[in-house]
């Protein structure tokens, strides 16, 4: 898909896996640089660039085993190019029904000559028109003889995360807890009231046509800030968010800090806290006053929290470098209120 002044959506897309393959960055810095560099793109363009990228990514065991069955060349030795094209073209054909199969062939192929592998032509051109062809007859490891296995192809979550869930929940719950994975993702986002209303954020999100719908708890009713969005492409691009106006934060995640129910003037500890949503929601519950120390294992987790403390403007919170695991002499005794999770 060509992108607005000749983007090639698809290329960006390759540039963003190959950061996260080769360079080990964190997918959502990948795509959101990508994003940024090229926020002038439509909507549509910028959404079917994130979905590509996020796609290829959530399904890439699964993507992997089908290729794996078309293709002469193990996955894990192709080059890393070649192999997240194929990954790319891949997922168009499975998962993206408004690509035309011959479209997700035709600009593989010429992304990978774009690329220096033009030599590769006819080998990327081969496997993903075979794939196009046999897509639904692909046959999947059978779970009565091959369970951790068929459930990990199936849902792309690696194995030991799929025996560990059985080993403290069952297998009946680690699958479940693995379809959940695969369901369609919900934007949750918790209404930052030190700065605006539900009301207000509402119509300022109506207005550049993003869907808001309160989310409420019979258990909880004084979490009357949570909020369900959708039809947006970048959060990076709503002013509301960037002024803190709101936290995305899961509903679940909301409902503990509510439950936890820190008072005005109280000491909280959160010792497991990046990016920060519990800790900046018992924070602003205080109304200001006490404090909360969020505390997590490395320096970039810390950073998330303090930018997004920057962002929402909540004073009462300080950030800490630490191990959990670790006993805090100078903290036993000390904290009103401890949030771990």
């Amino acid at each position: 898909m060509a992108g607005t002044d000749g983007i090639n959506l698809r290329e960006q897309a390759l540039l963003a896996l190959l950061a996260v393959e080769k360079e080990e960055m964190y997918s959502h810095k990948a795509i959101s640089a990508a994003l940024d560099k090229y926020r002038y793109l439509p909507k549509q363009e910028r959404s079917f660039f994130t979905r590509l990228c996020e796609g290829t990514l959530e399904r890439q065991l699964e993507l992997d085993y089908i290729i794996g069955r078309f293709s002469s060349t193990p996955v894990e030795r192709m080059k890393p190019p070649i192999r997240c094209i194929l990954r790319m073209g891949v997922y168009q054909l499975k998962y993206m029904d408004a690509v035309p199969p011959s479209a997700a062939c035709n600009e593989a192929v010429k992304l990978a000559v774009r690329k220096g592998f033009g030599s590769l032509r006819g080998f990327v051109n081969g496997v993903l028109r075979n794939i196009s062809r046999n897509l639904d007859s692909v046959v999947y490891p059978d779970e009565t003889k091959q369970q951790a296995y068929a459930w990990s192809i199936r849902y792309s979550i690696p194995e030991w995360i799929l025996k560990q869930w059985a080993k403290d929940y069952g297998w009946d719950k680690a699958k479940s807890i693995a379809q959940a994975f695969q369901e369609q993702k919900r934007m949750y986002i918790r209404v930052n009231r030190m700065k605006t209303t539900p009301e207000e954020l509402k119509e300022a999100l109506a207005r550049q046509k993003i869907a808001a719908r309160a989310v409420k708890s019979e258990e909880y009713p004084a979490l009357d800030c949570a909020m369900e969005i959708s039809g947006y492409d970048s959060l990076w691009h709503i002013p509301e968010f960037l002024d803190g106006h709101f936290m995305v934060q899961d509903f679940h995640s909301m409902l503990a800090a509510c439950a936890a129910a820190p008072k005005p003037g109280d000491f909280v500890i959160d010792v497991c806290a990046a990016p920060g949503g519990k800790s900046l929601y018992a924070a602003e519950q205080m109304q200001g006053m006490g404090m909360v120390e969020a505390r997590d294992l490395s320096a970039y987790k810390v950073g998330l929290i303090e930018e997004n403390q920057k962002r929402c403007g909540i004073v009462n919170l300080r950030t800490a470098q630490m191990d959990a695991r670790a006993l805090d002499e100078a903290s036993v005794g000390r904290a009103d209120l401890v949030i771990a999770d």
